[in-house]
């Protein structure tokens, strides 16, 4: 065994100098390469380069073979150059006297045929059989990817690369985790079996090509006529999405199997045998997925940022497209609602609506007061977002341009600052039957006519129902950070009428200001971290399912759990039916009390009985973690900023709160559990 261990490594010396003249043929070659090409010898440059590619792939394959043959390793790596070398060459051939698409093929079967060689000569040496054929399939991939380049399959030679590049991670990272996990302690041990589970699981391996595939090939299949504003949005919400999606079925399906797989084949009598609590091994199968995960997401992430900022430099179709791409969606912005210019009396209005709608029909009122509140709130707040013919509506936004305003009072000009904020509109007219027709208003910003043409106030004409985005000078926000905008209704009289429409900006993303606070690569880690933290909470929910249920049910209700999970916010909308409207959480239970009585003493039963299930929808809106709370994919798509608040608060309730939880619960089951049992 001593003599076999010795013929499975170098020594020490041996390699080392082997790896120096690797360095050494690979610097020498290519820098004398380098040279010709200065010196005007383009010809003699390009033979050298390749003598020189050449010898580094022999000499590097060598020192692979000389694993499972060490006292001759020339051999096999005489064939193995002789079918990637010598199927290049051919492939060249073919492709000149057929076509590329034939000498691609010829060169596919040259790359995977000098895999096929070395994952046979490995027959003799099975712990590097798997490092060795990686290691071949990658020098051909990188072949097969350079006479894509020649040809020009530009194309497919980005997704070949982008495929190439993900793969070749997702096998380092795998090894650096399992040195990062090679301590003593059970749970590291316990952790590092899931990552070799996570290697050999089918569905898990279906997966992870699935997710490969997806970034690389995702912006490769778009449509290019489209503008490359929607393409850069798409591709970012769906390779995002989808690896978020992909991991999480990922994880459910290698937690449940990995657990439910030792309870049932009683390898869990193995492992528990040893020095190893129970919440040990618990705490080590999400540790090993939870770190599973963080690599994923960190190849998808690497992946998806660099097929972004090459997707962002194409063309784009015009230069208000190229804007939109640099200004709209690679950036972080904040978003900056209005505020009534008259606050105090703004609320002393709804404040005597609500009196005066108790005093007209106190019994409505009494069935709901807070709903009855809160209608009369949203009334007022659309008819207020409502610029009406011959009237003006005005709008405040506080705290803009902060470093612009602070050098604005004291003076001095702030570089700092970008030179515009953002107007988003979304105007409609008021009129079902006129709904398309154009809004036509003109603005002032703090009192100042905007914009200015030739000395003229110009009249902003917009499509109803769309979204717009107007440039605004920072120049006009004062020095306390106020922007006051000022819009005067100028639609046309439609025919038929006697009077202009109305123009209605929607609450929320009808009228809104962003500013620039931030840079995409800062959110595109925020957002990053996000998708993260939601899978280390999948990891301890499948993990605590399996505790105490088979596979398929343990699945199962996984994934009832992060569908539940995912749709949260459709989910407290439907359910928000049945519930009333209450500032605090006590004042919810005593007015669904309240009415309850209020209505069984009516004899409406059944309204009752559905005001009493109120408490039912409730404990079950809190016990599902709400993902729809923490969209971060959709805010970095959009460019809006993802605040390092909404980051730490993910991390406490969704990455800490419910994992502790579920995990606590799954421990208090599979502690008292009778895995003998269990498994006969």
């Amino acid at each position: 065994m001593k003599a076999l261990s010795k013929t499975r490594r170098f020594p020490d010396a041996t390699t080392a100098i082997w790896l120096a003249t690797l360095l050494g043929i690979a610097g020498v070659g290519f820098g004398s390469a380098h040279l010709l090409a200065s010196q005007s010898a383009p010809g003699p440059a390009t033979v050298l380069r390749l003598a020189t590619l050449a010898a580094t792939v022999a000499w590097l394959m060598s020192g692979v073979f000389r694993l499972p043959a060490p006292q001759d390793p020339w051999r096999p790596t005489a064939f193995y150059m002789l079918l990637l070398a010598g199927g290049a060459i051919v492939a060249e051939v073919v492709a000149r006297l057929t076509g590329d698409a034939i000498g691609l093929v010829a060169q596919g079967i040259a790359a995977m045929a000098s895999a096929w060689w070395t994952w046979r000569q490995f027959s003799t040496a099975p712990q590097w059989r798997l490092h060795a054929t990686w290691l071949a399939t990658l020098v051909g991939s990188t072949v097969t990817i350079w006479f894509l380049v020649r040809h020009e399959w530009m194309i497919a030679a980005t997704g070949l690369t982008g495929i190439t590049g993900m793969a070749t991670g997702c096998v380092v990272g795998l090894f650096g985790i399992r040195a990062l996990l090679s301590g003593t302690s059970g749970i590291t041990a316990v952790a590092r079996t899931v990552i070799d589970e996570a290697a050999r699981m089918r569905a898990a391996l279906v997966l992870l090509v699935l997710l490969v595939l997806l970034i690389p090939i995702l912006p490769l299949v778009l449509d290019h006529s489209e503008q490359l504003a929607y393409r850069v949005q798409f591709f970012l919400s769906w390779a995002l999405g989808g690896t978020g999606l992909i991991l999480s079925l990922l994880t459910i399906f290698l937690a449940c199997g990995s657990v439910c797989g030792d309870i049932d084949s009683n390898r869990i009598h193995m492992t528990l045998v040893k020095p190893l609590e129970r919440w040990e091994y618990l705490v080590g199968k999400w540790l090993g997925i939870a770190l599973f995960n963080l690599l994923m997401v960190g190849l998808a992430g690497a992946g998806t940022y660099t097929f972004v900022r090459v997707l962002a430099a194409t063309l784009a179709t015009d230069q208000n497209d190229r804007d939109v791409v640099d200004r709209q969606v690679l950036t972080a912005r904040t978003e900056i609602w209005p505020e009534h210019d008259n606050p105090e009396e703004y609320h002393a209005a709804i404040a005597g609506a609500i009196k005066q709608l108790q005093s007209d029909d106190p019994d409505a009122f009494a069935r709901n007061p807070s709903a009855a509140r809160k209608r009369i709130q949203k009334e007022f707040e659309w008819t207020w977002h409502t610029v009406i013919p011959d009237a003006v509506s005005t709008y405040l936004f506080h705290g803009l341009a902060r470093p612009y305003a602070d050098a604005k009072q004291a003076g001095q000009p702030s570089e700092s600052t970008p030179p515009t904020v953002q107007l988003q509109l979304k105007p409609r007219v008021n009129n079902v039957d006129v709904d398309l027709a154009d809004v036509r208003f003109v603005m002032w910003l703090n009192d100042r006519p905007w914009p200015m043409r030739d000395g003229l106030h110009v009249e902003q004409t917009f499509a109803s129902l769309a979204v717009h985005v107007l440039q605004i000078p920072t120049e006009f926000i004062d020095a306390t950070g106020t922007l006051k905008l000022t819009v005067a209704n100028r639609n046309l009289v439609p025919p038929g009428e006697t009077r202009p429409t109305a123009i209605i900006f929607s609450p929320g993303d009808g009228l809104k200001i962003l500013e620039r606070v931030g840079t995409f690569n800062g959110n595109f880690l925020s957002c990053l971290a996000v998708v993260w933290i939601k899978l280390a909470m999948v990891a301890a929910t499948a993990v605590a399912a399996a505790t105490f249920l088979g596979f398929p049910t343990a699945i199962l209700l996984s994934l009832v759990i992060y569908c539940a999970a995912l749709g949260s916010g459709f989910l407290r909308d439907a359910l928000g039916l049945y519930n009333v409207v209450a500032e605090t959480a006590l004042a919810s239970v005593a007015e669904r009390l309240s009415l309850a009585g209020r209505m069984a003493g009516e004899l409406r039963l059944y309204e009752s009985l559905r005001m009493l299930l109120g408490f039912v929808t409730d404990l079950l809106l809190w016990f599902i973690p709400a993902f729809s709370d923490y969209d971060a994919v959709r805010s970095l798509a959009t460019g809006i900023v993802i605040p390092p608040t909404d980051v730490l608060s993910c991390l406490l309730k969704i990455g800490v709160l419910y994992p502790l939880a579920f995990g606590l619960a799954g421990w208090a089951i599979f502690q008292n559990r009778d895995l003998v049992r269990s498994s006969n």
